[in-house]
């Protein structure tokens, strides 16, 4: 629904929830999450199961939430970084956003820096399950955001020369631009192998603590395998690098 605002009947009362600009509603509800095909090497049964972060599959349940539609650019946090004076992805020489990559997603960020833009921006991090849920846009049980098979040309991967623009790729059924490729992102998450067997059914937000942080949705280097929607990835929270960028998130209620 896109109109200046948005309307819930419950017990009789009225609550109206304003448009968010630059954001779309996700709906809560519940949706299926983690690896739902056999691996390759699962079918051949020649080696243990490998994957298993990605399992089991379990049922969450979400409230409903906004979410960025496309990726932070390196424009918007260079506006972030002058109001606060926080540190500059280094490859900014001499402290400037690259000449015609101002609509690029911001990357060679820490996830403290990302946390501290969300909160900026009135915002936060998306949990690991609030990402999933997003870039399956409504739809379980498929592997990538469109299907059972990723097209070449339905987003940046497995190329050499480094993140595009954003939103130049058609969105998911939940209209999320590059929720596959080009950068993966930041979640708020604390990564642990073993937190499947064990998480909440419902607004899980993952281990009280870690040492890495949940990355997802694949990035430009990356073959197809990794921008699945299940595919799970980790890095200390301290690491700046090319491949990592993020979006931000709101609570419908906020």
């Amino acid at each position: 629904m896109r109109a200046a605002a948005l309307a819930v009947l419950c017990a009789g009362i009225t609550f109206a929830f304003e448009e968010q600009p630059g954001m779309v509603r996700i709906p809560a509800g519940e949706f299926t999450m983690g690896r739902s095909k056999l691996t390759a090497d699962d079918q051949t049964k020649m080696r243990p199961q490998v994957l298993l972060d990605d399992r089991p599959e379990h049922r969450v349940g979400l409230e409903a939430y906004w979410m960025d539609a496309r990726e932070v650019t390196q424009r918007q946090y260079a506006e972030f970084a002058k109001a606060t004076a926080r540190a500059l992805p280094y490859h900014w020489r001499g402290g400037v956003v690259p000449a015609g990559a101002e609509e690029f997603p911001a990357y060679n960020v820490r996830w403290h820096d990302a946390e501290a833009y969300c909160a900026w921006a009135g915002k936060r991090l998306p949990t690991e399950a609030e990402w999933e849920r997003a870039a399956r846009g409504g739809k379980d049980g498929l592997d990538y955001p469109g299907g059972d098979q990723l097209d070449a040309k339905a987003a940046r991967f497995n190329v050499q020369t480094g993140p595009g623009p954003v939103g130049k790729y058609a969105p998911n059924e939940f209209g999320l631009y590059d929720i596959a490729g080009s950068v993966s992102e930041w979640c708020a998450d604390w990564f642990d192998r073993d937190y499947y067997a064990k998480s909440e059914p419902r607004n899980p937000k993952g281990p009280s603590e870690g040492a890495y942080k949940v990355i997802r949705g694949g990035a430009w280097p990356d073959g197809a395998k990794r921008l699945t929607v299940f595919f799970r990835n980790w890095v200390r929270p301290t690491q700046r690098t090319p491949n990592i960028g993020f979006r931000c998130v709101k609570s419908v209620l906020d």
